[in-house]
């Protein structure tokens, strides 16, 4: 109740916090079956091509006369499920590694820490491209890709914070009275950096969205007819001239979801940080 209250009363976090959450419940509600007006994401139309804004198409329609609104919502859906299961990756990968090496030491965290090394210099657009095309562009493949340079920030931000609060006294007492690697680190390790780590998961989730925004633009995301924000800005950047308005809404929609969910991440890492005590 008490974060719940701090977020109704910061202005700044509210909006934010209110626009993600009713974007999830719209990809909630699609995904139960709950239709947003007559027409599906995919139904198309010939006779209503690149219609305008009307009472029966609040958005439009688009080239092949798909209602706008049906894809925004059904893009929502692939964005934020590209976001989530990135970041569930990313939590998996880079908590399990930056765990290990942090733990054990010596060998194992060199051998770790070069292999992140090796990875960060693989050009990101390079990674993912090779690897949607693989998997034939599949939304499985996008997510595998996507996760797979998602990981190792939160890896060498897991590795750091298990270095630095082992040198701490309750950690050397823990040691020094004989528990077990495993019981220090489940015990007194992880509950310690559990909310450094769900923060930097909050920024995992953009830059993801970003990714996969990217990768639609360039073509290389999902096949038709699945869709999502990416690849709807890539389809109306052919009309960039003649219908702004079909780049503009997806545009618009990654633009404030990234904005809002950097903003909650802003906020959460000032949560996290120490209150300075005046004496």
């Amino acid at each position: 109740m008490g974060f719940i209250f701090l977020i109704i009363k910061n202005k700044i976090i509210l909006l934010p916090v209110i626009f993600v959450f009713s974007i999830l419940v719209l990809v909630i509600l699609s995904y139960m079956g709950f239709g947003f007006g007559k027409y599906s994401f995919d139904f198309q139309d010939q006779e209503i091509i690149l219609q305008s804004p009307s009472f029966e198409h609040p958005l439009g329609t688009d080239q092949l006369g798909r209602d706008m609104l049906a894809r925004l919502i059904f893009g929502a859906r692939l964005s934020f499920l590209v976001a989530v299961v990135t970041a569930l990756i990313a939590l998996f990968i880079g908590v399990s590694l930056g765990s290990i090496a942090g733990m054990l030491e010596g060998k194992i965290d060199f051998i770790i820490s070069r292999a992140i090394d090796i990875i960060y210099s693989l050009p990101d657009l390079l990674v993912l491209s090779i690897i949607g095309l693989l998997f034939n562009r599949s939304t499985s493949g996008i997510l595998f890709a996507i996760g797979l340079i998602s990981w190792m920030d939160l890896a060498r931000l897991t590795r750091a914070e298990i270095l630095k609060l082992k040198q701490h006294e309750f950690i050397l007492s823990a040691v020094a009275i004989g528990l077990s690697k495993r019981r220090i680190f489940l015990k007194h390790l992880l509950p310690n950096i559990l909310n450094v780590i769900l923060v930097s998961i909050t920024f995992i989730m953009p830059r993801a969205i970003i990714a996969e925004s990217t990768l639609s633009f360039l073509g290389l995301g999902l096949s038709p007819p699945n869709c999502s924000w990416g690849t709807l800005a890539s389809d109306g950047w052919q009309f960039l001239n003649t219908h702004t308005n079909l780049i503009l809404y997806p545009s618009i929609m990654i633009m404030l979801t990234v904005l809002s969910l950097n903003i909650i991440g802003d906020f959460l890492t000032e949560l996290n940080q120490p209150k300075k005590i005046y004496i």
